[in-house]
């Protein structure tokens, strides 16, 4: 079975080629859905493969003039039928969504997804940065979206006994000198030290 967490040596590899590391190793020919797709980054992509949402009405109508695939909507309302993905991508959203909201962007995504379809859900570690964004309501750590796939269900919310956990990693600060981007993308996946992003992988049972 491949693994589901790419080494940093991968990473590493993808972006000396200018790739996106995510795509090359998680998305690429899969029907997938860009939860939150904002200008359309990650659907330049692949236009044929990917799908996007966004709550961003102008922005929406600009990708779907442009030839992208594109819906407006909620993340926790996506407008697709059960188990139409392959994948889920969802990046730098997360942080922008009230508790309720998050909880059910996480449903909506499993109910998307095929058996065996992985979420990637990327996002900002707290630190003082977080909170230098206006639009960031609030972090939510790998470990408390981990407390919500527990079937006994200690938390306000409905458990999501749907997903399962597959792992998570991370990637360091941004420097623009390459040598300490470098050092701070190697100490950020191996260790504490100058974590600024997480990605963390939910796979469908």
């Amino acid at each position: 079975m491949k693994n589901t967490i790419p080494s940093f040596l991968f990473i590493l590899k993808e972006r000396l080629r200018g790739k996106n590391f995510l795509h090359e190793f998680y998305f690429k020919s899969k029907k997938t859905i860009d939860i939150g797709c904002g200008e359309g980054e990650f659907l330049a992509l692949n236009k044929k493969f990917i799908r996007g949402v966004d709550l961003n009405e102008s922005v929406i109508k600009k990708l779907a003039d442009e030839g992208f695939s594109v819906k407006v909507a909620s993340a926790d309302r996506l407008p697709y039928e059960d188990e139409e993905f392959e994948m889920a991508h969802c990046r730098n959203v997360i942080e922008h969504l009230a508790p309720k909201t998050a909880h059910g962007m996480l449903c909506e995504a499993s109910r998307v997804l095929k058996k065996g379809g992985m979420l990637v859900l990327g996002s900002e570690v707290m630190t003082k940065k977080f909170w230098g964004t206006f639009g960031h309501i609030r972090p939510y750590p790998p470990g408390s979206v981990r407390k919500l796939l527990r079937a006994d269900g200690r938390e306000e919310f409905e458990p999501i006994s749907s997903l399962e956990w597959e792992g998570v990693f991370y990637l360091g600060d941004y420097f623009s000198n390459r040598m300490l981007y470098f050092f701070s993308a190697l100490l950020g996946y191996y260790t504490p030290l100058f974590r600024r992003e997480y990605f963390l992988v939910l796979r469908k049972k």
